[in-house]
C-alpha cells in the first residue's frame, strides 16, 4: 500500500469519524432538549400546584378565593386587591403554559387539561370581573385567547356537576 493510498484511507475513515461524532452530538442535543422541555413543564405545573395547595389546605384562603370568584361586589378594596394578585399569578402561569405549548414545549394533553380548567374558572363572575378590570397587561396572544373564550361562553366542562357537588355534596346520575 502506498503512502498516498494510506492517506486517502485515513481521510475516508476520518470522514466516518466526523459523521459519527455529528450524529452522536445531534442525539445528545435532542435528549437535552427533551429533558429541558420536561423540566419546563414540571416548573409550570409546580407553580399551579402551589396555588391549588394553598386554596386546598388553607381554609381562610379557600374561603376568600371562592368569595372573590363567586361575587366580588361586596368585597373591600383591600380584598379586591388581594384577589387581583391571586388572579394575576394564576393567569400569568396559564399564559406561560400556553406560550410553552405553542412552541412545542408542553404536550397537547397537558395544555388541554389546563385550558379546560381555565375555562371552568372563567365561568365565575369574579374571574370575569377581574379580567375586564385587570391592571396587568398580558401578551396579545393570551389576551386574544381569553377574549375568545369569554365570547364563546361555553364552560360546559363539568360546571353543572361541580355546582351540584358544591351545593349538595352529590352529583346527578347520568
Amino acid at each position: 500500500m502506498t503512502l498516498q493510498t494510506m492517506s486517502q484511507l485515513g481521510e475516508f475513515v476520518g470522514g466516518f469519524g466526523v459523521i459519527f461524532t455529528l450524529v452522536y452530538l445531534a442525539m445528545q442535543v435532542r435528549n437535552n432538549t427533551n429533558s429541558q422541555r420536561a423540566d419546563m413543564t414540571a416548573r409550570i405545573l409546580e407553580r399551579l400546584s402551589a396555588q391549588q395547595h394553598t386554596f386546598g389546605f388553607d381554609v381562610e384562603a379557600n374561603k376568600f378565593f371562592m368569595q372573590c370568584a363567586s361575587d366580588p361586589t361586596n368585597l373591600s378594596i383591600e380584598d379586591r386587591s388581594r384577589f387581583q394578585w391571586v388572579m394575576t399569578e394564576f393567569l400569568s402561569s396559564m399564559e406561560f403554559l400556553m406560550q410553552q405549548y405553542e412552541v412545542g414545549n408542553v404536550e397537547e394533553q397537558v395544555w388541554t387539561r389546563w385550558a379546560q380548567t381555565l375555562d371552568f374558572w372563567l365561568s365565575f363572575p369574579g374571574v370575569k370581573a377581574y379580567w375586564r378590570g385587570r391592571a396587568t397587561p398580558y401578551t396579545d396572544g393570551f389576551t386574544t385567547y381569553i377574549e375568545q373564550r369569554l365570547l364563546i361562553n361555553d364552560y360546559s366542562f363539568n360546571v353543572e356537576n361541580y355546582g351540584s357537588f358544591m351545593r349538595t355534596g352529590q352529583v346527578p346520575e347520568r
